[in-house]
């Protein structure tokens, strides 16, 4: 590992614990999903390097599980956007139509309800 790259996984790492300790949510890459879901964690399930779905709790606390695709050719899609500090971005919003209904649009690591 050159320098660059050592500069790079130390923010990572360092980025990682600071939305820990505040809050956010933050992206585990993943082959399968697990069964038990972490609060504040984006679940990314592929392999490869190709990203298939992601799966988390829904903030509500209801205890639903979410899973948003983010393969290019499946509709509907959501694109995710993995920041310096390890929060993601979700686009578009997420809204779930039974259940308890949340809306909300995940960005940079928070929950922003609609």
């Amino acid at each position: 590992m050159n320098m660059a790259d050592a500069l790079r996984h130390a923010a990572r790492v360092l980025g990682l614990a600071l939305a820990w300790l505040l809050g956010r949510y933050r992206v585990v890459e993943v082959s399968d999903a697990p069964d038990a879901l972490d609060s504040r964690t984006l679940y990314v399930v592929g392999e490869d390097g190709q990203r298939w779905f992601a799966v988390f709790a829904c903030p509500c606390g209801c205890g639903a599980t979410i899973q948003t695709a983010l393969m290019p050719k499946v509709k509907p899609r959501w694109t995710l956007t993995e920041h310096w500090n390890g929060t993601p971005t979700l686009h578009p919003s997420v809204w779930r139509t039974t259940g308890c209904r949340s809306h909300f649009w995940l960005r940079r690591g928070r929950i922003h309800w609609c």
